[in-house]
């Protein structure tokens, strides 16, 4: 635990703490993902009904607190101290936490979008070129595309928002392509938010851009199959990741950290994966990572099998998955990086009001910055409307406004991906 977080008890909280983590998954509470100020007595008493006890984080909190008497218990922090001093290892990405790097924002998100977009194509051209060599039986020359995602690092580093803007076009019949750079992306917003070094980073959207390339060898038959696979079929599918690791291995540009990534991500922490049927501390973080972000854009993808999930159904099953196919803490996590509505998505308002999702509050997830697209009557505005829910908390009856569920591309006639942001 950082030296500015402190556990102490749920009584001994005062107003004006900032606390930033439960004793309980954030989700299963009505408190914002990404934590809090401690307001009044009343919400002093709701989280009493939650939890016993609760981490502050000192460095914010808007009182002066006393780290010795305000600790639970002196034993159990040395231990808690001793245990996430401990040489990190394969058993808890999460942990690169306790020394992680702090990203800052440092350019708005319409002048990232702005200076991205020409990027954002060429990393998706560069990634489809490289499965249709690979398709067509030539060894692609992958050191464009690494400078790439090299770059396209940088771009999330600067505002994790914008690159995810940028991709929200999803189309059926290119779906390896769209989802290898997609994977990248969001691997690279759920790196940052972890405090990976820039190499981890750049290692980790390497890696998910080309962690499927194997499937480049099987047929399209098998990999656009509309219902469930047969039992040999599925055989056939699972060796992707055999022929994904044949084909890195013979280049030389591959690190050997993207080789075990590729080969861990489609393992489970509780065994269920494949092909070694590893789990828990024997995958490593970058795996883990890659096996998670995976999951979530195919589920929020339009597959031949299957149908595309809203972001709150997608996080509410991966959360259902917690300590089975995926490491409780890592989903968690995941989720406040993203934001239970990520960027991009098209939401419903209490009043009824619809609109897109344009940035995320770092601070509270669930209070985002949305464009209102159509007006109660689902009538479409001739300006879009732009808040900011953390300072727009009423609606103009002034009841309170909040964002009440998301909504698949498409409906009542919306698609995110044509609409533009005013630089």
């Amino acid at each position: 635990m950082s030296v500015d977080q402190r556990k102490i008890l749920v009584d001994d909280l005062k107003e004006g703490m900032y606390v930033s983590r439960l004793d309980r998954p954030w989700i299963e509470t009505p408190f914002p993902l990404q934590g809090f100020y401690v307001k009044d007595l009343m919400e002093l008493d709701q989280l009493r009904r939650y939890c016993r006890e609760v981490t502050v984080d000192i460095s914010r909190s808007r009182v002066k607190i006393d780290p010795v008497s305000h600790a639970v218990g002196a034993q159990q922090s040395a231990k808690a101290s001793t245990a996430q001093s401990a040489p990190s290892n394969v058993s808890s990405a999460p942990r690169a936490k306790v020394n992680k790097l702090v990203y800052r924002t440092t350019v708005s998100m319409p002048q990232e979008v702005g200076a991205s977009r020409e990027l954002h194509s060429e990393f998706a051209q560069s990634v489809a070129d490289v499965y249709k060599q690979l398709q067509s039986g030539h060894m692609p020359d992958i050191a464009h595309t690494r400078h790439l995602v090299s770059r396209v690092v940088e771009s999330v580093v600067r505002n994790p928002d914008a690159m995810v803007w940028l991709s929200r076009v999803r189309e059926k019949n290119a779906y390896s392509y769209h989802h290898a750079f997609r994977c990248a992306i969001w691997g690279t917003v759920f790196g940052r938010h972890l405090g990976l070094s820039r190499q981890a980073l750049d290692n980790l959207a390497f890696g998910l851009t080309l962690m499927d390339v194997g499937k480049a060898r099987l047929p399209d038959g098998l990999l656009n199959k509309p219902g469930l696979l047969l039992p040999a079929e599925r055989v056939e599918l699972r060796k992707h990741v055999d022929y994904s690791l044949e084909i890195l291995s013979a280049m030389p540009q591959v690190p050997s950290q993207v080789l075990q990534m590729v080969a861990e991500h489609h393992e489970r922490y509780d065994g269920s994966g494949y092909p070694n049927q590893l789990m828990g501390k024997a995958i490593s973080p970058l795996g883990k990572i890659a096996g998670l972000v995976d999951t979530y854009d195919a589920m929020t993808s339009e597959r031949p099998y299957a149908r595309a999930l809203t972001s709150v159904e997608a996080v509410s099953h991966l959360y259902e998955l917690r300590n089975t196919e995926f490491q409780s803490q890592l989903v968690e996590e995941f989720i406040q990086a993203i934001g239970v509505y990520p960027t991009g998505s098209l939401v419903q308002l209490s009043n009824n009001e619809v609109g897109v999702i344009i940035a995320q509050n770092a601070e509270r997830r669930l209070r985002p910055k949305l464009l209102v697209l159509l007006d109660t009557d689902k009538r479409s505005l001739q300006r879009p409307r732009y808040i900011d829910m953390m300072t727009t908390t009423h609606d103009g009856r002034g009841e309170p406004l909040s964002v009440i569920t998301s909504l698949l591309p498409g409906t009542f006639g919306v698609d995110p991906a044509k609409v533009q942001l005013a630089a």
